[in-house]
Parts: C-alpha cells; sequence; structure tokens
C-alpha cells in the first residue's frame, strides 16, 4: 500500500455555502505544507471526516499567487471527476471506465448526493503515475479526455488541475487498492 502526496484541509460536515467561505478553505489549505499519509488514512479522511484536499502539488503560499494556477502547480497525485445530480450511478459510471481500463481508485458520494430523487451525485478519482515531467497543459488534456469518456457527464469545472475537491461524511462506495497508477502523459496523447 502507498502514500498519498496532498494538501488537506480540516474536517468538515457540509460543503461550503459561500465564495468567502471558499476562499478562507484554500487560503489555509495553500498555506499548509504538502502531507504525504498512508493511502487508508487518507480514504478515512475524505470519505468518513469530510476533509477537502488538492489532487496537485502546489508551490503558491497565497490566493494572489493561485491565480496564476499555471505557475504554482508542481505535479498531480490524485485526478478526480465530479459528477453532479447524475442519472448514471457511481457503480455504472466505475464500470464505463473500467471497461475503458481505466479502473478508479476510489468513488463517493458527494455532500450534495440526495437532492435529486433518482440522481446521484458523486465523485471518482484515481491515483496518478506521478511524473515531474508532466505538463500542466498534458495534465489537462487529460483531465478532458477522461471527462469526455464519461458521455460529459462529468462537471466540465474537473478538467481543472489545481481544483479543490470536498470529502464526504458518507463513506465510499468503491475502493480498489489494486487499480492502476494513470498515467497522465499516456491519457494526454
Amino acid at each position: 500500500m502507498s502514500n498519498i502526496l496532498c494538501h488537506l484541509g480540516d474536517p468538515r460536515t457540509a460543503k461550503p455555502q459561500t465564495l468567502q467561505e471558499y476562499g478562507k478553505l484554500r487560503e489555509r489549505m495553500i498555506q499548509r505544507d504538502w502531507v504525504s499519509l498512508p493511502e487508508t488514512d487518507f480514504v478515512r479522511l475524505i470519505t468518513e471526516q469530510g476533509t477537502p484536499f488538492y489532487g496537485a502539488l502546489l508551490n503558491g503560499r497565497d490566493l494572489m499567487e493561485l491565480q496564476f494556477e499555471k505557475l504554482c502547480w508542481r505535479t498531480q497525485s490524485l485526478v478526480g471527476l465530479d459528477f453532479d445530480v447524475c442519472p448514471v450511478t457511481s457503480d455504472e459510471m466505475v464500470a464505463l471506465f473500467s471497461d475503458y481500463g481505466i479502473r478508479p481508485w476510489l468513488s463517493y458520494r458527494t455532500f450534495s448526493d440526495g437532492t435529486e430523487p433518482g440522481k446521484q451525485s458523486y465523485r471518482l478519482l484515481w491515483r496518478v503515475d506521478t511524473d515531474l515531467n508532466t505538463t500542466y497543459e498534458e495534465t489537462t488534456r487529460a483531465l478532458k479526455k477522461l471527462r469526455s469518456m464519461s458521455g460529459d457527464l462529468a462537471d466540465k469545472h474537473a478538467a481543472n488541475p489545481t481544483r479543490m475537491w470536498q470529502g464526504t461524511t458518507k463513506g465510499f462506495t468503491h475502493y480498489d487498492n489494486t487499480a492502476p497508477l494513470l498515467n497522465i502523459k499516456q491519457l494526454a496523447a
């Protein structure tokens, strides 16, 4: 089992409700050092304690620097897709990506799940084969490709490598610690 390298926030019981609250959360998170924690600890923090995280490692230390995300971005350790009130279940989406040979590592329902009957809100995550020679542009292309593979059901903002992700307190719906690492360069090609 491997470690996850990322930026983490403090546990939460709901997603931020205002832009000001998001801004304060982002600022606190990027001012902290990166953390490396065992995969199972990361999964518990994200899916049981509602801990927000960044899948990118950022060099910036304040929100003014983060406005130039491409310059602050260093590398990617996790990528994800966000599905809001989606008619396709998380299990079906995991199966779809598995059929493509890109099996997700983790899936969990978001805080906003359950707001519309018959639809789910969830997130799929992949661990990334971290390569310091991978560029921001390649990562963006790979995320756009992942989104298109979902039938464009994923939130278009998920193609931002420096997106902050919210955790949940609802547990995970899928966890496969044997899922292969996603190769960003290969996917972006």
